[in-house]
């Protein structure tokens, strides 16, 4: 039994032609099957395709059709449930490229990611800029101290990206620093000038040192805030855009002991 093209199957059922069993069994070997290929189509889904067996891949691109290997190949992991774009090589072994998994996480060259973004190589872009939760960016240039974060407990640490400017007046300011803090220790004596939550800059400013930038971490036992003002009032309606990145996602340190107490038996 073999697959034919069209044009010798039309000539198999051709007028006054009497096909024989082999020849029915070629035009059905040449046509796909819902059941057996695993595709079908309906209204409520489109297009549907079903892995077959034991076999991930669903979808395979080949160069032409006298190739031997695909170049490409979409794979469906039932396990995981992840769907993997892989480049497959000429020894037929698939790298995967792009996997999608069920927590909507994306890995790039990485077939478990781990992260929303989880990139297995080097990253090349222009920029980057930090988020954060609210839609607020920006806090009043008034010389008062204004909370750019939530309220916080644990171990955090943040990048923050801010700049202010009023224009005519020489006053301008950058600021970039980094800020760390475990479960916000406090009191003179036990946090000694801030060194236990010490917060790192790199400043510019234009025309006075009063124009920059500063931060503090503020509140009352474990629950605190991170803090963003100028040194200086800048004028009416005149705001500093920051930007914040987090650097750190384990608040409680749970990480730490989280492998160890795997491996006790209970």
């Amino acid at each position: 039994m073999a697959k034919k093209n069209r044009g010798t199957l039309k000539r198999f059922f051709g007028a006054g032609a009497l096909p024989s069993e082999e020849q029915f069994s070629d035009l059905i070997d040449s046509s796909l099957n819902v059941i057996d290929e695993g595709f079908n189509k309906s209204p409520e889904h489109g297009f549907e395709i079903s892995a077959q067996g034991d076999y991930e891949r669903m979808l395979s691109f080949f160069r032409n059709s006298a190739s031997q290997s695909p170049a490409w190949t979409i794979s469906y992991d039932k396990n995981r449930d992840n769907l993997t774009f892989n480049k497959v090589d000429y020894d037929n072994s698939a790298k995967p490229v792009v996997t999608l998994n069920p927590k909507g996480q994306v890995g790039i060259a990485k077939d478990q990611p781990e992260w929303t973004l989880d990139v297995g190589g080097v990253v090349s872009a222009y920029g980057r800029i930090g988020a954060s939760d609210a839609d607020k960016k920006t806090i009043p240039a008034d010389g008062q101290w204004h909370n750019i974060t939530e309220v916080l407990s644990g171990c955090h640490g943040l990048e923050v990206m801010a700049g202010v400017g009023s224009p005519r007046t020489g006053k301008y300011a950058l600021m970039n620093a980094i800020a760390l803090n475990t479960f916000n220790p406090s009191g003179w004596f036990f946090n000694f000038l801030n060194l236990k939550k010490r917060i790192r800059y790199h400043q510019a400013y234009y025309f006075s040192f009063t124009n920059k930038l500063k931060l503090r971490w503020h509140g009352k036992g474990r629950q605190y805030t991170l803090q963003l003002r100028t040194n200086c009032n800048y004028g009416k309606e005149i705001q500093v855009r920051y930007y914040l990145t987090r650097l750190w996602f384990h608040e409680d340190m749970s990480e730490s002991w989280a492998e160890q107490s795997k491996q006790i038996d209970p």
